[in-house]
């Protein structure tokens, strides 16, 4: 197992599937867990983004529910940020059911207001690497939905909810002005 894979499944079982105060009592990904047992998750490690595009073409070919590409060789935040905002919005106006989700070391969640979504602890810290997640838009908009009624965001800054929420839902439904 590549040492990136392994920290991520580190950081899933020690964090992201650990109940969470602040998160209503749920995990920060409360379908995590159910994922990996479910042998639902692939990886590609440091494919570059010719490796992304491949994931991301290739993804409806395939019965896992999510690819996590990672990179050690870190793409710059912001050009990484905008490029995935990108291929979600070519996704959205074609009609396809997938969303890029990005996870980087340069992202400051405390200073996002997202502090207790950090811990430190739990991954190697001689391990740097960027992230994207590739997963159907439609599921994980079904599961924000189903949270939003648990309370999950409550502690979310409302930009922040904004962006991981709503603008993903106005991505579903084709861009409409809709929020709920």
């Amino acid at each position: 197992m590549h040492p990136v894979e392994a920290d991520i499944r580190k950081w899933s079982h020690e964090f992201l599937e650990v109940p969470n105060a602040k998160l209503n009592g749920l995990p920060p990904c409360p379908y995590a867990k159910q994922a990996w047992l479910d042998n639902k998750v692939v990886f590609s490690i440091n494919t570059g983004l010719e490796g992304l595009i491949k994931e991301v073409s290739t993804f409806n070919d395939h019965d896992y529910d999510i690819v996590v590409w990672a990179s050690e060789y870190l793409i710059d935040m912001e050009y990484l940020d905008g490029w995935c905002d990108g291929v979600n919005e070519a996704m959205s106006i074609a009609g396809k059911d997938m969303h890029l989700m990005v996870f980087h070391p340069d992202y400051d969640a405390e200073v996002a207001g997202l502090e207790f979504l950090v811990d430190n602890d739990v991954t190697d810290d001689s391990l740097d690497y960027c992230m994207v997640f590739v997963q159907r838009l439609s599921p994980l908009d079904d599961a924000a939905r189903s949270l939003e009624k648990s309370g999950y965001y409550q502690h979310f800054p409302q930009e922040v909810y904004e962006a991981l929420v709503l603008d993903r839902r106005r991505l579903r439904h084709g861009r409409k002005n809709e929020s709920s």
